[in-house]
């Protein structure tokens, strides 16, 4: 049930108050804008990744007649591997066309981050040549170049506050990374081993190495102060997984001090923490305790285009993977103090195939 105008008037000024508790600074002196409070009241958190613009999208529409509080475009959103500005406008164009994608801006709040292919190359980090433009175009797109808090700001990530629409509702902080603009590059496998067909499927290996970084100096001190925030949820969004190794494709597993820096993190405050993750053209749900503390990855894709590559073992999953067309949803139950969330997926069709109760 949506609350009222008054109610949610005294949301966004309570959420207003605790955001502005805590005044970090960057490290250029500037203070952070985010998180940034929203008036909505929310309960279903949607996001999907891996859409292909030029062909249909019919679960765009069955997203949209869920009409879940907020969607989350997880990176993938169009394919535009390109240097080309007039080629990447225009895979923003078909998608933009989409009734589906009409639709569902109209009903709901959107967010999103990339992932490669709307970065503009195949498994590109931060030294990517075209990584500026591709910024431009993306923030245009979405509508966010001059809002707060990506204006003046390098990279595409940001953080949201919002509260739940329950009796009981309790305060939820919306993450949204940038694994793209930052990103050293991964080490590849040997190429013998690829010719022999050793070692992982995929082309990368895990490295060790200090000074690499999925996120960069800014954006992890970034991170540091948005888990800082009074939050009783914390909804992490990355475009890569989180958890699972993934078997040598594109994880935070292939910087594993990275990784472990985030856990660590995760760790540092007593805040439940969910990761919503994309890419994979599957979905899966992981799991992983670590430092007494239990932590999930749910990963939805694709939106239109799945691929079955075979079973991949993954020792964190929770049930089975879902190769078809897909989307997540958290839902958060609070109509008792003592809340809940259910992180899902759904099919096409808009009926959920995975679903795992977190007990906070």
């Amino acid at each position: 049930m949506k609350t009222g105008s008054v109610f949610r008037i005294g949301i966004a000024t309570s959420i207003l108050f605790l955001s502005q508790v805590f005044p970090a600074q960057s490290a250029t002196g500037a203070p952070f804008r985010d998180p940034v409070p929203r008036a909505r009241a929310i309960q279903d958190i949607a996001f999907g990744s891996c859409l292909r613009q030029e062909r249909p999208a019919p679960i765009l529409e069955s997203i949209a007649e869920s009409a879940p509080d907020l969607f989350v475009f997880l990176g993938d959103n169009v394919y535009a591997d390109t240097t080309s500005e007039i080629v990447m406008n225009q895979a923003y164009r078909k998608l933009w066309e989409k009734e589906g994608f009409q639709k569902l801006r109209k009903k709901t709040e959107i967010h999103a981050i990339w992932d490669d292919h709307d970065y503009g190359a195949n498994d590109a980090g931060g030294d990517f040549s075209f990584r500026q433009q591709s910024e431009r175009i993306f923030k245009q797109f979405w509508q966010i170049a001059d809002r707060s808090p990506y204006q003046d700001r390098e990279g595409v990530y940001a953080s949201f506050l919002y509260r739940s629409a329950g009796s009981h509702p309790i305060k939820v902080q919306l993450i949204l990374l940038d694994s793209r603009s930052f990103r050293s590059p991964w080490k590849e496998k040997p190429w013998w081993k690829s010719l022999l067909g050793l070692g992982n499927s995929g082309p990368y290996v895990p490295d060790r190495d200090p000074d690499l970084t999925i996120l960069g100096k800014e954006q992890w001190e970034w991170l540091r102060h948005q888990f800082s925030v009074q939050a009783d949820l914390r909804i992490v969004a990355s475009s890569i997984q989180v958890l699972s190794g993934a078997d040598g494709w594109e994880t935070w597993s292939n910087l594993p001090l990275e990784k472990e820096r985030l856990l660590d993190l995760a760790s540092s405050q007593p805040s439940p923490v969910v990761f919503i993750s994309g890419d994979r053209h599957f979905a899966e749900i992981s799991a992983l305790r670590y430092r007494n503390r239990v932590f999930y990855d749910v990963t939805s894709s694709s939106l239109n285009q799945p691929l079955d590559f075979g079973e991949e073992e993954n020792p964190l999953r929770r049930g089975n993977r879902f190769a078809g067309a897909n989307f997540g949803r958290i839902r958060i139950n609070d109509s008792r103090a003592s809340w809940n969330l259910d992180l899902q997926i759904l099919d096409q069709a808009g009926r959920v195939v995975l679903n795992e109760r977190y007990m906070p």
